[in-house]
């Protein structure tokens, strides 16, 4: 096969089709021999060196070959350029006199490799043009927010300041608007600076980079020119805020105007600032050295207060070792001490606490130490009070436990009155009342057991008046008498009362001799006698009727 009449090398030439996109650092592709020279790498000038030092064609095509795959098999971007050339470079050689045989294989790794290279060229271009359609997306995204800033800006929410500042409490609301303002064009400018890397770092020609470069510097000329005055106007406020607390509280290397700790407080919450607001670099670093320098005053003056606290400290604890001696000597005999009498000797030592200079903390202990001592009898009272509790509850369950049984009691005689005699209904019907008026229970239960007691009163009353209907003639004229003689007596025994509450209403005057006290007391008496004798005379009565009716 006579390769040098074959049309294939003029297809394999380099052509529009196959000429590889211009890398960012590259130039336009038509440059003469010396300056492409110039540009071309160190490994291609070796290459190239070692080419022209090659004896024989087939060496300078394998070793051309090895350097071609080379340049597109590489990490990172590949080197389509020195792909180029050296394929320029190795296309004359295949014209030379070479053995058939490797000529075919190596003229198959040739066209191998062109291939791959034009359809890596176009994976590439396609990756390419992929990124340009983000990044062009990107900046009409970028240009739209800065369009609408007004309108970001208003969605933005309060940025949340330390609360303990009080330096720039007052100005919390200038510092709060500033701010927003540059937290949203700080996201801007992010966002502006990192598509600039996206474009170095992404391959395009060169025109392509150009116009996102353009746009790009456009929207900086909104952003930076006012992020700048911003920061310039919140460092100048915030550097005039600690000027003025320096001033204020720092002269002369004294601390002056509040107590070292709220000082130290304050410097934290303003080194906290200075980290939340966007400040120059030089103001950062002048406020943050002038809070060092404030800071090291406070801690010096804290170092002091220590010392001091120490010292103090330690005559409080020679006064709290005498005060618990005291203490554990009233320990001793406090178990056998009234509960009033340990509290007042308690009071004296907390008086004698009060007078001496001690520490909070040895305060604390020996309070602790006093509540102590009185511990066992807060737990006898506490135990005391409990067994009351239990013996109140204990009650109240045996009254509930009596009305129980009451209501229980009169449902059955309720029940079952009727198969009972009359006078053991009666006895029964008497018991229940008996028990009802020894219940103590509300006037409202009582009164509802006393409504549930009614039907069993008329079931009595009802037996009784059935039981006077069997009496005889004979019985019931006794009867009647017997009545009629209860009747007087108890008239009779009225007027004994009335007799005897007249005697002793004489002997309760004043203006009474002792003939005549001594008279009323001897008939006072004899009334005594006669109203017991008419008791006695109706209980008698009392029991006859009852068996009677019985």
């Amino acid at each position: 096969m006579n390769f040098t009449s074959d049309s294939s090398f003029s297809d394999l030439e380099p052509n529009s089709e196959i000429e590889p996109v211009v890398p960012v650092e590259g130039s336009s592709p038509k440059k003469d021999e010396g300056s492409l020279k110039r540009e071309m790498s160190h490994a291609f000038k070796q290459f190239a060196e070692k080419i022209s030092s090659l004896p024989t064609p087939e060496e300078k095509i394998a070793h051309g070959l090895q350097f071609m795959r080379s340049s597109i098999s590489q990490e990172g971007s590949p080197r389509f350029r020195e792909f180029w050339e050296a394929r320029k470079l190795m296309l004359p050689c295949f014209k030379e006199n070479i053995n058939t045989a490797v000529r075919s294989k190596l003229w198959g790794e040739y066209v191998e490799l062109t291939v791959e290279a034009r359809r890596l060229k176009e994976i590439l271009e396609e990756q390419s043009a992929f990124a340009m359609e983000q990044i062009d997306l990107a900046i009409d995204a970028l240009e739209k927010d800065v369009q609408n800033f007004e309108a970001l800006l208003g969605q933005a929410g309060e940025i949340k300041f330390p609360d303990n500042c009080q330096t720039v409490r007052q100005k919390s609301t200038t510092y709060n608007k500033i701010q927003r303002e540059l937290n949203l064009l700080n996201t801007l400018a992010s966002r502006l600076n990192g598509l600039r890397k996206e474009i170095l770092k992404t391959e395009m020609r060169i025109r392509f980079k150009t116009k996102f470069f353009k746009r790009l510097s456009e929207l900086g000329d909104h952003i930076f020119p006012k992020r700048k005055d911003l920061i310039d106007a919140i460092s100048g406020e915030f550097e005039k805020d600690v000027e003025s607390f320096v001033s204020r509280h720092f002269r002369d290397g004294s601390v002056v105007g509040a107590p070292y700790y709220a000082l130290r407080e304050e410097i934290k919450a303003l080194q906290g600032m200075s980290k939340i607001l966007t400040l120059s670099s030089g103001s950062f670093s002048r406020t943050r050295l002038k809070l060092s320098e404030c800071w090291d005053q406070v801690k010096a003056l804290e170092k002091e207060h220590k010392k001091e606290v120490n010292l103090k400290r330690h005559a409080s604890s020679e006064q709290r070792q005498a005060l618990l001696a005291k203490i554990e000597e009233l320990g001793t005999r406090s178990a056998e001490m009234e509960l009033k009498d340990l509290d007042q000797a308690i009071e004296e030592i907390s008086q004698e606490m009060r007078s001496v200079d001690l520490h909070r903390d040895d305060v604390r202990s020996l309070r602790d130490e006093l509540f102590k001592l009185r511990a066992p009898h807060l737990s006898a009272i506490e135990q005391k009070a409990k067994e009351l509790e239990l013996a109140e509850k204990e009650k109240i369950r045996l009254k509930r436990e009596q009305v129980v049984n009451v209501k229980e009691r009169i449902s059955f005689l309720i029940k079952e009155g009727s198969r009972l005699e009359v006078e053991e209904l009666s006895n029964a019907f008497a018991e229940v009342k008996q028990q009802l008026e020894q219940l103590d229970v509300s006037k409202m239960e009582k009164q509802q057991i006393e409504r549930s007691l009614r039907p069993l009163r008329d079931l009595v009353a009802d037996r009784n008046e059935s039981s006077l209907l069997h009496l005889t003639d004979d019985q019931r004229q006794n009867l009647e008498n017997l009545r009629t003689v209860l009747q007087q007596k108890k008239k009779r025994r009225q007027e004994i009362k009335e007799q005897l509450e007249s005697y002793r209403k004489a002997l309760g005057g004043s203006g009474l001799d002792f003939e005549k006290a001594m008279l009323y007391r001897e008939q006072a008496d004899q009334e005594k006698d006669l109203l017991e004798k008419a008791n006695a005379g109706i209980e008698e009565i009392e029991k006859k009727i009852a068996e009677f009716e019985g």
